[in-house]
């Protein structure tokens, strides 16, 4: 049994699940119980509950790491937790326990001092928003780990994420082939591994396709950055272009917001595209277009890696696995045809 589960019996989402596992703020207190007695009923072992004994192989840590909480935010709870129900189910399938980390990132070191008392069998790193020296302070980590949700080509650390690059060249094509040939970018003041990729993955489509070169409009982070950030860039006159490809869904949906209240029209004036495929997407008006990433595919991939690590002693090679995912077509791209 698996959060899915137990939020299917309790009538609510995976995220107020994870939430009240872990004993994280935003779930009350009756339902946070609920929650508890139905996860008991089920046999699932509660983070708390998970003593590491004797007879076991030990235990794998989730790390969700945060350095400014600017990227991983509630905005992007629902995505998260398809990573730890996919994580959990491929750990336990493996025959270890599983632990959650939420910790704040400072230093290698500071994290190793963390751990040394738990010692973990071994770690999947969530590293949304470690940047590049982050990712390269790691390699002198003391255990051995997989890293999710970013990607750093100089670092020599076993990645597994998404395909930045070849969602682009579909976000792109399909946009050319419903007749669009001024294509702007909405990217992040706060740059991450994905969303460096996928400023690189805009250019080479634009390029590969004769049109011309990439333009970028960087928001602040979040929806209500991307909110009033686009109602400052509307209120500079600026020509609009024939559609956004914004970074993330949570920003596409700031961005609709502020170009809804200047009475621009979504597509007929400037059609979206957003990326991750988050639930709010399909429930926004329009209903956005967007990327849905495999984030369950890349979590029992990153476990069985991570495993197959444990289990080979000499394995020192760094290995990279890049997954591919969805367009899913909506409402907020305008056949321009």
């Amino acid at each position: 049994m698996g959060i899915k589960e137990i939020a299917a019996e309790a009538g609510v989402s995976k995220t107020t699940v994870s939430l009240a596992l872990n004993g994280h703020k935003g779930v009350s207190d009756e339902t946070r119980t609920r929650i508890l007695e139905i996860a008991r009923r089920m046999n699932y072992r509660l983070p708390s509950e998970r003593i590491v004994h004797q007879e076991s192989k030990g235990f794998i840590m989730f790390a969700r790491l945060s350095k400014h909480g600017l990227i991983l935010n509630r905005d992007q709870s629902s995505f998260i937790v398809d990573y730890i129900d996919s994580i959990n189910d491929a750990v336990t399938k493996a025959g270890y326990t599983f632990e959650i980390l939420d910790h704040t990132f400072t230093s290698v070191s500071t994290l190793t001092e963390l751990l040394s008392s738990r010692k973990p069998k071994g770690i999947i790193v969530l590293g949304t928003e470690l940047d590049e020296d982050d990712v390269h302070n790691l390699q002198s980590f003391p255990f051995t780990f997989v890293v999710i949700d970013t990607q750093f080509e100089s670092a020599c650390c076993d990645f597994v994420d998404m395909a930045n690059i070849a969602a682009l060249a579909k976000i792109v094509n399909h946009l050319i082939d419903r007749g669009h040939k001024r294509i702007g970018m909405i990217s992040c003041t706060t740059p991450s591994g994905n969303i460096i990729l996928r400023e690189r993955g805009f250019s080479l489509a634009l390029e590969r396709s004769g049109l011309s070169p990439a333009s970028f409009l960087r928001i602040q982070p979040g929806f209500k950055g991307a909110y009033n950030d686009m109602k400052t860039y509307l209120k500079q006159e600026n020509q609009l272009p024939e559609a956004f490809f914004c970074y993330n869904d949570v920003a596409a949906l700031g961005v609709m917001k502020a170009l809804k209240e200047h009475r621009i029209r979504i597509p007929e004036d400037v059609s979206i595209i957003g990326f991750d495929n988050l639930p709010m997407s399909s429930m926004s008006e329009p209903r956005l277009t967007t990327i849905k990433v495999p984030n369950r595919l890349i979590g029992t991939i990153a476990t069985e890696l991570l495993v197959k690590k444990l289990s080979t002693k000499h394995q020192k090679e760094s290995i990279t696995i890049q997954v591919n995912g969805t367009l899913v077509v909506r409402d907020s791209v305008m056949d321009r045809r």
